[in-house]
């Protein structure tokens, strides 16, 4: 808890909100106020929430103005487990504020605070799948004697098994990466810690995540761009149709 007994200090994940206590007490009979006055009755210095701060800061501005405003960058769903986790009654709220009261979200994560959270959390959550995941392969292609390697970055419905498009470097050393998508967010995948694949495909990105990699594994070059591929998809009667995705293609040039 906060020196200041009228504000409340959330670690959520590693990054810290200080918000007004009134905004918690709200709901009395939330589990979110429960964690609030556990705190204070034991003097702790902060509320330790494991949450997605994203997903967090979004209820943090429900609570200030009753209505989910959610960024493209969060999945609504991960935001619904935890207002029903924290037991935020948000189903309801029958008053509406006037659209011209709130402000844009574009506005909010303009802010220094929230442009710093979303700006941390896709770093770590980049170097995550820079130094788990590709950096490996990358060292065993290298042992391999292979000049470069393909990595493709799908949702967790395009396998190389049911894709149909024809890739340009499918022939060549090649490794598949499936990541959270917003489209197939689960409470399971907000855990992980791996960036999810539609904020990386937002504007800017991409090269950002190609000029990260060449930073952190030394390779001669690195390129990286959107491609839009086709699956076979069966529905629930049985029938094959085919879906398009959106995917990343990372083309790794070791010597």
């Amino acid at each position: 808890m906060s020196k200041n007994k009228d504000t409340v200090v959330f670690n959520v994940g590693g990054t810290k909100f200080q918000i007004q206590r009134s905004l918690v007490q709200s709901y009395p009979n939330s589990y979110l106020a429960a964690l609030v006055n556990s705190a204070l009755a034991s003097e702790d210095q902060e509320v330790f929430v494991d949450h997605n701060p994203l997903a967090f800061s979004v209820i943090l501005d429900f609570l200030r103005y009753k209505s989910l405003m959610v960024p493209k960058i969060v999945a609504q769903e991960v935001v619904e487990l935890q207002l029903r986790e924290f037991g935020i009654p948000y189903d309801s709220l029958t008053e509406a504020i006037e659209d011209e009261e709130l402000p844009s979200y574009d506005a909010t994560v303009a802010s220094s605070s929230l442009r710093d959270t979303v700006l941390q959390v896709s770093t770590r959550r980049m170097d995550t799948l820079i130094s788990d995941v590709i950096l490996p392969y990358l060292k065993r292609h290298a042992k391999r004697g292979h000049r470069q390697v393909i990595f493709y970055l799908t949702p967790n419905s395009v396998t190389q098994n049911n894709i149909t498009s024809e890739l340009d470097h499918i022939n060549d050393p090649h490794e598949w990466i499936h990541l959270p998508s917003k489209n197939e967010a689960t409470e399971k995948e907000d855990q992980s810690d791996l960036p999810d694949l539609q904020f990386l495909l937002q504007k800017d990105q991409l090269k950002r995540l190609g000029e990260l990699i060449t930073k952190r594994s030394g390779v001669k070059r690195v390129e990286v761009s959107e491609a839009v591929v086709s699956c076979r998809t069966e529905n629930e009667f049985g029938l094959l149709f085919s879906k398009f995705f959106d995917i990343i293609e990372i083309k790794a040039i070791i010597m």
